[in-house]
């Protein structure tokens, strides 16, 4: 299998099993990210508007039961995090992976390997697009007891996967929240 149906069969799954699973608090979190399956009620805001095939406005917030982080961003390997909105019958979703490690710290322009966004819901089933994208990292203090990331993830064309096969989305995230990939 190769890495990136390997990393989409992860995101996925974590996605999918993360709406299900307790919320772990920013102390429990690790650091590096929740561990696979779980979601970290971290996200202090997102707000995600995609437009195209799709045309959606999604916010969350830190405690709304609802909003959290998944996945991992470990500094020595590329970065496969994101971040899920919903509960088990309703849910969006924006993952990411990175082309190379996003560094304790690391500020700036990202190129992403890829970003996925998924919708899941019961009437429409499951919409996913995914490509090439950018995060641009703001704020990314790695310091124990003040972790916080703040950035917008951003990719134009996103194609349809599935039964959305040669439909188009362009989506724009943004997120705080009190993580960062590794500690100092």
């Amino acid at each position: 299998m190769n890495r990136n149906v390997m990393i989409a069969v992860v995101i996925i799954m974590v996605g999918v099993t993360g709406a299900f699973c307790n919320i772990a608090t920013a102390e429990d979190v690790g650091p590096f990210g929740p561990s696979a399956g779980g979601k970290a009620d971290v996200v202090r805001s997102f707000t995600m508007k995609v437009s195209g095939a799709v045309t959606a406005e999604v916010k969350g917030k830190k405690g709304d039961e609802k909003t959290g982080l998944l996945g991992q961003c470990k500094p020595t390997m590329f970065a496969n995090f994101g971040i899920l909105h919903g509960s088990s019958y309703e849910q969006a979703e924006i993952s990411i992976v990175s082309q190379d490690p996003i560094k304790t710290g690391m500020t700036g322009d990202i190129k992403l390997d890829k970003i996925w966004v998924r919708f899941f819901d019961l009437k429409n089933e499951e919409r996913k697009f995914g490509g090439k994208g950018l995060l641009k990292l703001t704020v990314h203090d790695a310091t124990p007891g003040k972790r916080r990331m703040t950035g917008t993830i951003v990719g134009t064309k996103l194609g349809g996967l599935e039964k959305f096969n040669g439909k188009f989305i362009d989506v724009t995230a943004s997120f705080d929240m009190d993580f960062s990939c590794g500690v100092k």
